[in-house]
């Protein structure tokens, strides 16, 4: 196990543990890496740093074991596609980009949300995805651009990107400050970073605690709106939102995330599927949120 450090403060003098490790390394395999699945209640033990408040897990994997199993991982989550590209489109609209930009989109999985862009116009997409069966699924179309690898230091050229972005990938990284300084040395002058993550202020936290389905082995540093600004702005970005992500899902879907007793959810699943209530679009600001920042001039 590899020991970790808040990546704000540079140390580990003011830490605090919040819950205890849940796991052995016999319960880790390829689902357990795989995008989608249900909650376990897996997870490192996670600490929360006294100074700044980021929360993350300490020890954990060492980053080869991690990099192995994701390659391994499975995409498990098709009956959510829909619903999560609607999600990041309209996301990604709100930045206004020009149909000729140059989009990166790290931790892109089959690539469903650089299709959709593909398909609204942009042409220029560009992916990064550790999982070899996830990149062997994604469209013919888009496939080519994705490298099959984690992200890594001069992958790209400097300057070459005009949007980068990073879908619940960044709380799963070893080390987000090489993301944030790669992504702002790919992006040009006044380009674009768009994040989505856990919010560790969020709904889920606040109602299930531990049972929160962000506390899980595939997080190492979970942040919030505070803690995700005070990353990007102290590697060159400026700040120009941090804010609750309102997501869209069946009533079932929200079911199955909910920290409660597997009996009361198998029974609510239950009822909910026999009725055809489950399939009931709900909007929540669940527990997810996402950060936008500006790349305004070279460092």
């Amino acid at each position: 196990m590899k020991q970790t450090i808040c990546i704000l403060c540079g140390n580990n003098d003011a830490v605090r543990e919040l819950y205890p490790a849940t796991f052995s390394e016999k319960d880790l395999n390829r689902e357990t890496y795989s995008a989608r699945r249900l909650p376990d209640r897996i997870h490192y033990r996670m600490v929360k740093c006294a100074g700044c408040g980021l929360i993350f897990s300490n020890p954990i994997l060492p980053a080869e074991k991690i990099a192995g199993l994701y390659h391994e991982s499975v995409c498990t989550y098709d009956t959510q596609v829909e619903y999560i590209t609607t999600t990041y489109v309209d996301l990604f609209s709100k930045l206004h980009v020009a149909k000729n930009a140059k989009i990166l989109e790290v931790g892109c999985g089959n690539g469903f949300f650089l299709k959709a862009l593909f398909d609204h116009g942009i042409k220029k997409v560009y992916g990064v995805e550790p999982g070899e069966d996830m990149v062997n699924n994604a469209h013919i179309s888009i496939r080519k651009n994705i490298k099959k690898d984690i992200f890594r230091k001069n992958q790209f050229p400097e300057k070459s990107f005009d949007t980068v972005c990073c879908f619940h990938t960044l709380d799963h990284l070893a080390d987000p400050v090489l993301f944030v300084k790669e992504a702002y040395r790919i992006l040009k002058p006044g380009g674009y970073v768009l994040v989505v993550v856990h919010d560790t202020g969020g709904l889920s936290v606040k109602l299930f605690g531990e049972k929160s389905p962000i506390f899980d082995i595939e997080h190492i540093y979970l942040f919030s709106k505070k803690t995700i600004a005070m990353l990007f702005e102290k590697f060159g970005f400026t700040t120009v939102t941090a804010a609750s992500l309102v997501n869209r899902y069946p009533l079932s879907y929200w079911v199955r995330m909910a920290g409660i007793p597997g009996s009361v959810k198998r029974l609510a699943l239950s009822v909910l599927g026999k009725t055809g209530i489950g399939n009931i679009n709900i909007s929540l600001a669940g527990g997810n949120m996402y950060y936008v920042g500006r790349k305004d001039s070279v460092r």
